[in-house]
């Protein structure tokens, strides 16, 4: 187990300013990475493939379905 040095209130501080800061661009600029093994990739291209729509639309899809459904399960609105 790693061990955290308790932070400042001031150091505490500037950390959750870049994190609102980092937050907000993420969802402005509204773009997701992640990776995906080569087994992944090639089950998303293709379905993708079959149901002849691009593999991104397609896994943007299966995001949204999955978060809507996250959230109504936490009772949040969308």
């Amino acid at each position: 187990m790693a061990i955290r040095a308790k932070r400042s209130a001031e150091t505490q501080k500037r950390f959750e300013q870049g994190r609102a800061a980092a937050r907000k661009r993420v969802v402005e600029k509204g773009i997701v990475a992640f990776r995906a093994d080569e087994e992944m990739m090639d089950l998303l291209l293709r379905i993708a493939e079959y149901k002849r729509v691009p593999y991104g639309v397609l896994a943007r899809s299966w995001v949204m379905e999955c978060l809507r459904k996250e959230a109504r399960s936490l009772d949040m609105k969308d």
